[in-house]
């Protein structure tokens, strides 16, 4: 879905592969149109097109004239440099380097088309003299094949726009027509006009995937952001319901679209959709983050966050998002006032600095790690105090959600299970986080089906994190986690 500023694949196609119509059979010689006026056609469906009589002239001086333009020896050293110059933009390196080498591309297409200045005016004439619709798809062919000598996209738009126009083109060429005009259209950055072509060619039977991804970039750089997406998200929808691999690419530029307009919700929702196709680290990792960032977590959700990127295995590098998230953990275990989780500290520390992801020397993750360790024994042996306190009948919900958390942090997940369960028949329980941690505690134990309806039940601003949680539960980690 990356484009270029030189030839787009409508584009590209138009030039090198769409065969004229008149080599195609659809065009009568005008010489030969009066003879064969009174024979019978074999088929009527491919019924010869003609120029009126007062276009007859109008036609053979056009296509003579463009036919000539093609061949002038100017005219293809031109175009020879424009080939050099565009492979000279694709291979230049570097910001500046590129600029210069698009501003000679520009020049070079630029140059070439003031060598086909009169043959352009000509064209131009050749419209103002059309009679009937068959002269209108002439002139658009004339447009199309001088705008394919020319490289001019305009040109090449106005001929597709007067051979639709005409309604003679037949029907089965419709919909591909549409399509090169949906790219030019994008091209030229007229994205209403690209827009309105592609739905045409979707509307009238163009099948290929690519349509609706250039719709879905037409609406979005149109400035219907919403509506961009969701045409790119219906594309993965059929593609899934078809039993078809999702291409990474479409994935990857609904994240980029959703995140770059602003939109949190599809933000997170094409994080997960990129995720549940592709689980590798930088989707994790990524996924985790623009859910963390969209849902303003403070340390108390961000620490799921973080725990579910070591439970799919996103954390077993050091690469400088690894790093990042090393320490995003680190603070959530912390907590604000002390060593909240002493056990989780000690844990995710030596796991870091084992993959060299944190430095030991780091006065915060020195400090962290001191403190906690300290800590350890004497949290571990609150743990029968928590536990029978929050089994008690008259236990309230946040005294059972205590001990349920701490459990967790030591990855005694049954207990904890237990415990939010407990927490969950309670009145006043926050149900969302209660849930989420119960789907987090039973997924440890390997219990995914209960994993999987724990996290069904999570809302409000947790829901995003739980899809993530409920994309592990399915089996989806890291290659090698």
């Amino acid at each position: 879905m990356i484009r270029t500023s030189f030839l787009t694949r409508p584009a590209y196609a138009l030039a090198l592969g769409l065969a004229t119509v008149a080599g195609a059979g659809l065009i009568a010689n005008p010489a030969m149109a009066e003879e064969k006026k009174d024979k019978k056609k074999k088929d009527e469906k491919q019924a010869k097109l003609a120029p009126s009589k007062a276009f007859t002239p109008v036609y053979i001086a056009t296509r003579d004239t463009i036919d000539k333009a093609g061949k002038r020896p100017d005219v293809v050293a031109a175009k020879a440099n424009v080939t050099t110059m565009e492979s000279a933009y694709r291979a230049a390196q570097g910001r500046s380097a590129r600029e210069a080498a698009k501003a000679a591309y520009d020049k070079s297409v630029a140059d070439l088309g003031n060598l086909l200045a009169a043959e352009k005016a000509v064209v131009a004439d050749a419209f103002t003299k059309v009679q009937i619709e068959d002269d209108r798809l002439f002139a658009g062919q004339f447009a199309l094949d001088l705008g394919n000598i020319a490289l001019d996209k305009g040109l090449q738009r106005q001929g597709l726009d007067a051979m639709l126009a005409s309604g003679k083109l037949p029907a089965a060429n419709v919909p591909k027509y549409y399509y090169f005009v949906g790219g030019l259209a994008y091209d030229l950055k007229d994205y209403a006009g690209a827009a309105t072509a592609l739905q045409s060619a979707i509307a009238n039977g163009y099948t290929d995937a690519s349509a609706k991804t250039l719709l879905a970039e037409a609406q979005y750089n149109g400035g219907q952001r919403a509506e961009g997406l969701a045409t790119l998200k219906a594309l993965v929808q059929e593609t899934k319901a078809a039993g078809q691999p999702v291409p990474a690419e479409w994935l990857d530029r609904g994240v980029q679209m959703s995140y770059s307009a602003k939109l949190a919700a599809e933000s997170m929702e094409w994080a997960t959709l990129r995720l549940d196709s592709y689980p590798g680290e930088f989707n994790w990792i990524s996924a985790a983050q623009i859910v963390r960032e969209k849902a303003n977590y403070g340390s108390n959700d961000a620490i799921d966050v973080s725990r579910l990127l070591d439970r799919a295995g996103a954390l077993k590098s050091n690469t400088q998002s690894a790093q990042r998230e090393y320490i995003e953990y680190l603070q959530s275990a912390v907590g604000k006032a002390g060593v909240l989780f002493p056990g989780e500290v000690v844990k995710v520390v030596n796991q870091g600095l084992a993959v060299k992801a944190l430095d030991a020397t780091d006065p915060f993750v020195r400090d962290a790690l001191a403190e906690a360790q300290r800590r350890v024994a004497p949290d571990k042996a609150t743990l029968p105090g928590l536990e029978k306190d929050a089994r008690a009948a008259n236990a309230t919900a946040r005294t059972a959600m205590i001990a349920a958390d701490t459990f967790l942090s030591y990855d005694m997940n049954e207990k904890a299970a237990d415990l939010y369960a407990i927490a969950l028949a309670k009145p006043g329980v926050d149900a969302a986080a209660a849930n989420l941690r119960l789907g987090i505690a039973l997924l440890a134990q390997g219990k995914s089906a209960e994993a999987q309806a724990a996290f069904a039940k999570v809302d409000g601003p947790r829901a995003p994190l739980a899809k993530l949680w409920a994309v592990l539960a399915s089996g989806k980690v890291v290659n090698g986690a």
